[in-house]
C-alpha cells in the first residue's frame, strides 16, 4: 500500500506510491531542520513494512 517502507540503503529510505516508489533523500520531520534520508532511516532504525502515515 501506499506509503509502506519497501527498503532501505546506503542511498536513503524506498517507499511506496500509489503508482510506484519514491526515494526519500531528504526528509524534514516535524519541528526538525531537514536531514538525509539515509541518516533519517538509521537514525529511526526503520525497517521494511512500516508504513507512513
Amino acid at each position: 500500500p501506499p506509503g509502506t517502507l519497501l527498503t532501505v540503503d546506503r542511498r536513503g529510505p524506498v517507499v511506496a506510491t500509489g503508482q510506484g516508489r519514491l526515494r526519500l533523500l531528504a526528509v524534514q520531520p516535524e519541528g526538525k531542520r531537514p536531514m538525509d534520508g539515509a541518516a533519517f532511516a538509521r537514525g529511526r532504525h526503520l525497517t521494511p513494512g512500516v508504513r507512513f502515515g
